[in-house]
């Protein structure tokens, strides 16, 4: 098998594993901050091993990562119990208007090649938005702030650390049980969860977190990042379609045609800027 068509197997099976997280989410019989601890503390002890402490060196940058990837994680388990599982992942899936956002304040030149897909992904959120009502408003509203966490995740994650990709995922996920046990240990209960609970609870910390990651790392560096970004796309197609299916949960009309109009954009921002120069020449 060419190392190519490898690398595009591996991450493509890990954006299957990612995308079952919305399911076992929707199916496990416990609060959020349970099902948050529970697949922390699994994928923790997982990549263990794997943590570089001799490396290691806290800085900013880790410090902000860390942040980061537990409001990502925190979130996106409440907003798939408040919302629905394709209301959830979409929202998240806004980072590239946010870190767009954040590189013009920073003083990046506004062009049309990368204004129009943001703005497709910002009318995706607005109808999403005028369907929403109650309770659903304020799970798409934390799920629309979940996509500000995701795009602080992907920044900092393109940094430079003294350690391995592994090493960081691992500490995350470590942090992330202390911030649980220090902010949320009352809202832990793993007395009422039945046996096919404890069954989720340890896919979603084994495979969904553990093995995915390992897996996507491994496969990202066969192939080119457009091409594994491309594949990504997987994960918001896939999680809602899994909660369909095995729950019956149906997104609204609306929900429907934003997440739509929101994976366009999305899409658009993917394409290479050479491919859209030869598009504009026919």
């Amino acid at each position: 098998m060419e190392k190519t068509t490898k690398g595009t197997l591996y991450v493509l099976i890990a954006m299957i594993l990612f995308s079952t997280g919305g399911l076992f989410i929707k199916l496990i019989n416990a609060n959020a901050y349970t099902i948050i601890f529970g697949r922390a503390f699994i994928a923790g002890f997982i990549f263990l091993p794997l943590i570089q402490w001799k490396k290691l060196r806290f800085s900013k940058n880790i410090l902000v990562l860390a942040i980061g990837y537990c409001y990502l994680c925190i979130m996106f388990v409440l907003t798939t119990k408040i919302t629905t599982a394709a209301n959830a992942i979409i929202l998240q899936c806004t980072a590239p208007l946010w870190l767009y956002l954040y590189y013009v304040i920073r003083g990046k030149k506004i062009t049309g090649r990368e204004l129009v897909p943001r703005l497709f992904i910002l009318v995706g959120i607005i109808v999403i938005f005028s369907a929403s009502v109650g309770g659903s408003r304020w799970g798409d509203l934390l799920a629309l702030s979940n996509g500000v966490a995701y795009a602080l995740v992907q920044h900092f994650m393109d940094k430079e650390y003294p350690v391995s990709d592994n090493s960081i995922v691992g500490l995350n996920n470590i942090i992330l049980c202390l911030v649980i046990l220090g902010l949320f240990s009352a809202q832990l209960d793993f007395s009422g969860l039945s046996m096919a609970g404890w069954m989720g609870l340890v896919f979603l910390g084994i495979f969904q977190i553990g093995v995915s990651y390992l897996v996507f790392f491994k496969g990202v560096r066969m192939i080119s990042a457009l091409k594994a970004s491309m594949v990504s796309l997987l994960e918001p197609i896939l999680n809602p379609i899994f909660v369909f299916f095995f729950v019956g949960e149906m997104p609204s009309v609306n929900s429907m045609i934003g997440f739509g109009i929101i994976l366009f954009g999305i899409a658009l921002t993917m394409i290479p800027m050479k491919k859209v120069v030869q598009l504009e020449e026919c």
